[in-house]
C-alpha cells in the first residue's frame, strides 16, 4: 500500500471520440479526498486529477465537449487513465488515427507509470501494444471484436477489473466507479476505498461481469453452450455436482463441454466454480458477520479446511486473513 505526503497525480487522457462518461471518475477521487481528510494526518492521501493529451492544448471529445489539457509526460503522473471511446464497431478504424496517443502511452508505461483503461479504452491500450501477452478486460459485449483484432491479449471479459502490473483495465460504462475505487485502494489503502464506496452508495464487492452477460449476444459469438453451463453452475454455487450432470443439462458430452468451456472461459468448469465460490466468500467476509463455518456452507464446501485451501489458492490469503483487512474477526 502506497502512501505519500505528496499528492497522487492522475492524468485523464482526452482524445477525439473518447466517451465523456468516464470523465465522471474525477468525482470518485473528490469523494476519496473528503474521506481522507477525516483520517489521521499520517494516513491522509490527496488525489489530483488533470486532463492530459500528447501535446497539450484544447482537445474535443464526443458530444462536442472540449477540454484544456496538459502535455502528457511520464514523470508528472502516477497514473494515466484511458477513457472508453464511442463509434461502436468503428473502433479499430478510429484507432489508426490515434498514433500520437499510442506513442505517449508507450513512453509513459516504459517509464514505469501505471496505465488504467475504462471499458473500450482497452482497445487503445491494445493498439499501443501494451497488452500483448497480458491479462485484460473490457466491456463483455465487445469480447468478439476485441479478440478478433488483438488475439495476443489474455482477455477475460468476466472480470470487472484486470490488474497485470503496471497495467489495469476495467469493464463497461458504470465500471468507472469500480476503477476509481480500485485506484483509491491501491494508493490509499482498503479502509479508504471502503469509506469512499459507502459515501458513494457503491457496491465495493463487485468483481465480475458474469451476472450481466447476455446469452442472446453471447450465442451469436458461438458461446451458447458455455453460457448455458455457466448459468447452471452459478445457480448451484452451494451444491455438489459432476461433469455428467452438467454435460447432460447442456445436451453435449463431458469431453466436448470441457473443451469448449476451457477455450471460452480459460478455466475448467471445476476451476470456474472454485473461483466464483471464492468471490462469494469474499463478499460474505466483507459485508457480513457470519461465522467462517456458515460462509463455508454457503459456498458449497463441507468443511472450513477445504474452503480455506481453495480460498488461499485463488486469493493468496486465508479467509481469516482476508477478513482481518476490514478490521473484523473471522
Amino acid at each position: 500500500m502506497f502512501r505519500s505526503p505528496t499528492p497522487i497525480r492522475i492524468g485523464v487522457l482526452i482524445y477525439p471520440e473518447c466517451a465523456f462518461t468516464t470523465l465522471a471518475i474525477v468525482d470518485v477521487f473528490h469523494v476519496a479526498n473528503a474521506m481522507s481528510r477525516l483520517r489521521p494526518a499520517g494516513e491522509q492521501v490527496q488525489f489530483e486529477t488533470r486532463w492530459v493529451s500528447p501535446g497539450g492544448g484544447v482537445v474535443a471529445c464526443s458530444g462536442g465537449m472540449s477540454f484544456s489539457t496538459e502535455p502528457m509526460t511520464g514523470a508528472d503522473y502516477d497514473v494515466v487513465i484511458v477513457p472508453g471511446m464511442v463509434n461502436g464497431d468503428m473502433r479499430p478504424l478510429l484507432l489508426g488515427k490515434l498514433e500520437a496517443q499510442c506513442s505517449a502511452l508507450r513512453r509513459f508505461a516504459e517509464g514505469g507509470g501505471l496505465v488504467a483503461s475504462h471499458c473500450s479504452g482497452s482497445f487503445l491500450m491494445a493498439h499501443a501494444g501494451l497488452l500483448d501477452g497480458r491479462r485484460a478486460t473490457t466491456s463483455w459485449w465487445l469480447d468478439s471484436l476485441f479478440r478478433k483484432h488483438y488475439p495476443a491479449v489474455q482477455l477475460d471479459t468476466e472480470e470487472l477489473i484486470a490488474w497485470d502490473a503496471p497495467l489495469l483495465s476495467s469493464g463497461p460504462v458504470t465500471a468507472y466507479a469500480d476503477l476509481g475505487l480500485w485506484l483509491i485502494g491501491h494508493f490509499g489503502g482498503e479502509p479508504l476505498r471502503q469509506m469512499s464506496a459507502k459515501v458513494m452508495v457503491a457496491d465495493s464487492n463487485r468483481s465480475s461481469q458474469a451476472p450481466f452477460i447476455s446469452e442472446a449476444i453471447a450465442a451469436g459469438s458461438g458461446h451458447a453452450v458455455v453460457e448455458r453451463a455457466r448459468r447452471w453452475l452459478n445457480e448451484r454455487m452451494d451444491q455438489q455436482w459432476n461433469m455428467s450432470e452438467l454435460a447432460g443439462y447442456c445436451n453435449t458430452s463431458p469431453r466436448t463441454l470441457l473443451r469448449r468451456f476451457q477455450k471460452a472461459v480459460g478455466l475448467s468448469p471445476v476451476q470456474y466454480t472454485q473461483k466464483m465460490r471464492v468471490e462469494r466468500g469474499k463478499a460474505l467476509l466483507e459485508s457480513t458477520m457470519l461465522s467462517l463455518e456458515d460462509i463455508t456452507e454457503r459456498c458449497g464446501y463441507a468443511d472450513v479446511s477445504t474452503f480455506s485451501t481453495v480460498f488461499k489458492r485463488w486469493s493468496q490469503v486465508t479467509p481469516r486473513e482476508y477478513r482481518s483487512r476490514f478490521g473484523l474477526r473471522a
